[in-house]
């Protein structure tokens, strides 16, 4: 989706060439010829693309009388807000609704986010769901605005030469995500959850109002135990009206599962559970509760494949052969934007925007109930005074987040700012316990993390606003204890009741199994560009000097798995350089000259930047050096590698770096 606003009205030739680039840059991406649809309305417009067939019954865009409405995944739980209205219809009633009421749209289970355009107007609105994981970005023009859900689509149709952002990459490289409203993109910033805004054009004006997040996440009712679990219901109905196909919801023995699992089947959604054989012990559980139900379901089993002749415990398995990896970086960028983690480094990225389309259930959102980032002192923590228990929080989250090794102390620090931030954010709102945990858990780590909001037909009825408030409403004691799962899974079938959730115990064959061997980088078979582009690079966040010793320990063989993190962070920020250099390609003439990188700011009694940007020409000449077979053979010499690494070498390499 793009969305736009222009001071000036635009003849549709700036839109429809926006819309060119963006077409041909997503062309291969998304495999299959994708329908566009759209409408430009003198000073804004908005359009959107998406594939021909489509799963979900929910239309991603809609003309209703003098609206035009676009809507990126489903909006579980519609029903709700607009009634009984068959999914083609309610788009149009649900965008009056939320136009009238912009606090509806939270009654909307995420991710999901909608634009709404009034051309007669000359008005735009777009809204975002209550903790941002539907994803929008916005784009600052000197002559108006751009919106979009990938980032890359808002730099094209803005036809702005994409650069790396060094405050986002500086996050990045100390605590591993894009922190604040930062993307991997100079200028581009993401939208917050909660968020209405309003771009009118006739009268060349942008406003902007949010919902005070810890206000929707406080103040549950006296049954909220009933309330979270009518509003599940609600959702696992609405997947029901929203997806012709049959819903297959995974139940294993743990917590988060049970709830979803038990949602679905308490709306009498007719679904076929499935359960994996992955864990020993765990599939006897998912079994006894399938034996519990007090009817028949369909309950399928994903296996393990055993091998014929089980190696000895002790026996160290090699780990598979590493491959290539800068050219896998780069696919990764091109699919995910950057947004991906730099752990999904040796995963195969999808070749395709359309490679997965089927629905996706799961139970995302599950760990706010559950203390996910609690310290194993919590209880003694939240016993102290306000200002030292929160002192202690900012300390203890900035130990776990931003212990990457080999980033500097700037990274280090800008990231313990950003957490005490948060957690003063949530002071403010009222949250004066652990609790303030949990809220760091979704307005930073939950919404820029996670995949939900990647592609459409993922559901995670957990991230429902009431499920947050059930699990805002329980001291810290409780949340370790698990007692919103259990009192909503007693709620909605009390069968399962009494049984606890699974644990993972240690075997035998565990216990006496080796370790886990360490993938160091430098076993790829791209190991010597590798070096050069980690080594030879200026990288946002990291300390030069370590990543030279990470490296040198990864060729020795006795890296650590975290230095081999550390390395593996590094190469998805320098392997990103080649991503820019893909996007800006499709840029107008007078675009590509703009750096491909943001010009470098200094910290407060830091040396002014650098030297400016090389000419287009020198770049064009410096890259083909770099290409050249004998100017890398020559880099790969102990003498060469050795002065890179003193100071006037550093000092060099930052003159002729490739941008």
């Amino acid at each position: 989706m793009v969305a736009y606003l222009f001071d000036r009205p635009d003849d549709t030739r700036r839109a429809a060439a926006g819309r060119d680039r963006v077409e041909a840059y997503y062309d291969k991406l998304w495999h299959e010829t994708a329908t566009h649809q759209g409408h430009d309305a003198s000073t804004v417009g908005l359009h959107v693309w998406d594939r021909p067939e489509r799963e979900c019954l929910w239309p991603s865009w809609r003309e209703s009388g003098d609206l035009r409405v676009a809507s990126l995944h489903a909006p579980l739980g519609y029903e709700r807000v607009v009634g009984d209205v068959s999914p083609d219809d309610a788009p149009g009633p649900l965008a009056r609704a939320v136009i009238q009421a912009p606090s509806r749209f939270l009654d909307l289970a995420p991710p999901f986010t909608m634009a709404v355009l009034d051309p007669a107007g000359e008005r735009l609105e777009l809204f975002t769901d209550s903790i941002g994981v539907g994803r929008l970005f916005q784009l600052r023009l000197a002559d108006g605005w751009v919106w979009s859900n990938r980032p890359v689509a808002a730099l094209l149709f803005a036809d702005v030469a994409a650069r790396a952002a060094q405050r986002g990459w500086r996050f990045a490289a100390a605590c591993g995500w894009f922190m604040d409203d930062t993307t991997p993109y100079d200028r581009v910033l993401a939208v917050p959850g909660a968020s209405h805004v309003v771009a009118e054009g006739k009268r060349r004006r942008r406003s902007v109002s949010r919902i005070e997040t810890s206000g929707i996440w406080s103040g549950g009712g006296a049954d909220t135990v009933g309330e979270t679990a009518e509003a599940l219901r609600a959702v696992a109905r609405s997947v029901g009206h929203l997806w012709p196909e049959r819903p297959t919801v995974d139940l294993s023995g743990g917590r988060d599962s049970r709830v979803v699992a038990a949602a679905f089947l308490s709306a009498g959604v007719d679904l076929k559970l499935n359960s994996y054989d992955a864990v020993p012990g765990e599939l006897a559980v998912a079994e006894n509760l399938v034996g519990l139900l007090p009817f028949q379901v369909e309950h399928a089993v994903t296996r393990r494949a055993t091998p014929a002749q089980p190696p000895p415990a002790q026996q160290q398995q090699a780990p598979p052969a590493t491959p290539a990896l800068v050219s896998r970086a780069v696919r990764w960028h091109r699919y995910a934007e950057g947004l991906r983690p730099a752990s999904y480094l040796f995963h195969h990225p999808p070749g395709s925007l359309s490679t997965v389309t089927h629905l996706a259930i799961g139970g995302a959102g599950g760990e706010v109930a559950h203390g996910h980032f609690y310290p194993a002192d919590v209880l003694q923590v939240d016993a102290l005074p306000l200002e030292a228990k929160l002192q202690a929080f900012v300390d203890r989250l900035t130990t776990r987040l931003a212990s990457a090794r080999g980033a500097t102390e700037l990274a280090r620090a800008e990231v313990a700012q950003q957490i005490e931030r948060v957690l003063r954010e949530a002071v403010h709102g009222g949250i004066e316990n652990a609790t303030m945990l949990d809220y760091f858990y979704l307005v930073e780590r939950l919404r820029r993390w996670g995949t939900t909001g990647e592609r459409s037909g993922v559901v995670s009825p957990l991230l429902i606003p009431s499920f947050v408030r059930g699990a805002f409403a329980l001291d810290p004691s409780q949340r370790l204890a698990n007692a919103l799962h259990r009192d909503l899974v007693g709620r909605m079938i009390p069968e399962w009741a009494h049984v606890p959730f699974f644990k993972p115990t240690p075997t035998g064959a565990t216990r006496r199994s080796a370790p886990a061997r360490v993938r160091h980088l430098a076993d790829a078979p791209d190991h010597d560009v590798i070096e050069e582009i980690i080594t030879g690079s200026e990288l946002d966040g990291f300390d030069p000097d370590t990543i030279q010793k990470l490296w040198a320990a990864s060729v020795a063989g006795d890296c650590s798995a975290a230095g081999e993190a550390a390395l593996q962070q590094a190469l998805w920020q320098a392997s990103f350089e080649h991503h820019l250099t893909d996007i800006n390609r499709h840029l107008t003439d007078a675009a590509r000259t703009v750096a491909t990188r943001a010009p470098a700011v200094a910290a407060p009694g830091a040396a002014a930047p650098g030297p400016p940007v090389l000419h287009p020409a020198a770049q064009g000449a410096r890259r083909a050096a770099a290409e050249s077979r004998l100017v890398r053979c020559l880099a790969r010499q102990p003498v060469w590698r050795g002065f890179r690494r003193t100071r006037l070498g550093r000092s060099w390499r930052s003159l002729s770096r490739p941008n």
